[in-house]
């Protein structure tokens, strides 16, 4: 295979660190006309890939990555070119990618078929993966294969032939009755918790983690009725790092009912005394007493040690933003309506999440 072109691509790994791609165009795509590329090796140092580069040229080609694994594509690749995303994000593709490579990792790309990616399902369920983690894995993998196609890399996506994990199901997502969440709350107030706002404002808006811990007092309209997200709080290992929201949609305006408001502002006159005292600016709703945000993990774990000690179910912090949607939905919200009210990046996901309170509308 004689090769008609090379050149080096810059990216940025892992920690934005710079690698740098041997791309080499191959023989002209048939049905579009186009030249495929392939990679001819990934390289932390570009002295590393020029040298690689001139080998390409000499040889006139490179055949051995069209015959490389799929481990190798997918960290050669793959993820490299996730690099721009959220650092959660990042962090999610990575895992994924090592559960993909522990597995089925040694299987040759050009060679993947249906049944290997059934494999895969059958061993994370065997595990004892929870359904919407095998879901984000197995969407991780069907993008990896989209990607090579679109690379001249596979014919067909092998992923597209596999159903996908059921995201959710009615076993497989926490969330608490309405009963349930007033007794969390009461329970809240009584204990004199300090984050008791943060708590009613999640079951109130089903807001995720991120963007209640981003939320500032400057996108909050309590006069209106309504707060906007901007922005939200992103995990990079122990790091807190504050980006855009998780999706596009996740960009909007939330209303918010009376009792939310008036939480609100009993807890904007607490935070103004906490501010004083430490000489801090009003930043961040649910800023610690010294005007820092809240780390999300904090919160997670403040929310389990008051669940220790209350009565109610044990759900997930998640769990919070599971029930305001399923009750929203039961007191007769609109699915589109609580899609936006969600920031989901579209009306199916929502749909297939609350599968359960649907199926429950449907039997009345």
């Amino acid at each position: 295979m004689r090769g008609a072109g090379a050149h080096i691509v810059e990216r940025s790994g892992p920690g934005n660190r710079k690698r740098y791609l041997v791309k080499v165009e191959i023989e002209r795509d048939p049905a579009t006309g186009r030249r495929r590329q392939v990679s001819a090796g990934t390289f932390d140092s570009k002295r590393e890939a020029q040298q690689r580069l001139a080998e390409v040229v000499t040889a006139g080609g490179v055949t051995e990555t069209v015959k490389g694994t799929l481990a190798e594509y997918l960290r050669d690749e793959w993820l490299p070119s996730k690099a721009d995303r959220a650092p959660g994000t990042r962090n999610k593709y990575d895992w994924a990618m090592r559960r993909i490579v522990d597995s089925i990792g040694a299987v040759k790309l050009a060679e993947l078929k249906p049944r290997h990616v059934q494999v895969f399902y059958d061993a994370m369920r065997k595990e004892g993966l929870a359904s919407g983690t095998r879901n984000t894995v197995a969407r991780a993998l069907r993008n990896a294969c989209a990607e090579a196609v679109r690379q001249g890399l596979l014919t067909r996506n092998p992923a597209l032939s596999v159903p996908l994990p059921s995201a959710a199901s009615k076993e497989g997502i926490a969330f608490w009755s309405a009963v349930e969440g007033r007794a969390f709350l009461a329970h809240a107030a009584v204990q004199g918790d300090r984050l008791y706002p943060l708590w009613f404002l999640a079951l109130s808006t089903g807001l995720r983690r991120g963007e209640l811990c981003a939320l500032r007092w400057r996108d909050v309209d309590l006069d209106r009725g309504r707060l906007t997200v901007r922005q939200a709080a992103q995990l990079d290992g122990y790091t807190v790092q504050i980006g855009p929201p998780k999706t596009r949609n996740a960009v909007r305006a939330v209303g918010l009912d009376v009792h939310a408001v008036d939480a609100l502002r009993s807890w904007r006159v607490v935070q103004s005394v906490e501010r004083a005292v430490v000489g801090a600016e009003e930043g961040f709703v649910f800023a610690e007493p010294d005007g820092s945000i809240l780390h999300p993990l904090t919160m997670a774990r403040r929310f389990g040690e008051l669940l220790e000690r209350c009565e109610a179910r044990r759900i997930g912090l998640h769990g919070l933003r599971h029930t305001h949607a399923t009750l929203a939905l039961e007191a007769g919200v609109a699915l589109k309506v609580l899609s936006e009210r969600l920031g989901h990046a579209s009306i199916q996901i929502t749909a297939d999440t609350y599968q359960h309170a649907l199926e429950h509308l449907q039997d009345e």
